[in-house]
């Protein structure tokens, strides 16, 4: 079974986002094994304060993790769910642990950009950190299943 791991500001504050994250982390585990690992949010009112605060904690988090780190970041590129699919699906069979990292309400520093194995943006559009984090789970469980063919991906 494929490993992934979701590194991340946390935790959820909104009910209905974190309800759906668990509804998407419960259909994944038919998948994938799949983590979830939340570093503290920063407290500093800076935003370039609590943006290094929180990058320097997912920077700490990934020294005691292998695998290929993916960022989600506005910088990154866009790619459709079928592209994500294929790119995953090749990484599956190798047997490598993915290691997804997202930031906070203020983004990442450009060391976990340069960490990075690949850089991808959700959209071009902005949306809260949490809302992000929703729309990557549905996206990964998206993922998997058009790798499935199971029709739930509606092209």
């Amino acid at each position: 079974m494929h490993r992934i791991t979701l590194l991340c500001v946390g935790p959820i504050k909104t009910k209905w986002i974190a309800e759906g994250c668990a509804h998407f982390l419960e259909r994944l585990g038919h998948a994938v094994r799949m983590e979830v690992i939340e570093v503290p949010a920063s407290k500093q009112t800076d935003p370039a304060k609590q943006r290094e605060e929180e990058s320097q904690r997912i920077l700490a988090a990934l020294e005691k993790r292998e695998g290929d780190v993916w960022v989600l970041d506005e910088s990154g590129k866009a790619q459709t769910s079928p592209a994500f699919a294929s790119s995953l699906g090749a990484l599956r069979d190798t047997g490598r642990t993915i290691i997804f990292v997202l930031g906070g309400a203020y983004g990442l520093t450009d060391p976990i950009r340069k960490r990075a194995h690949r850089v991808l943006k959700l959209s071009d559009m902005t949306f809260p950190h949490e809302l992000c984090r929703l729309i990557f789970l549905e996206q990964l469980y998206r993922v998997t299943e058009i790798n499935k063919g199971s029709g739930y991906h509606h092209a």
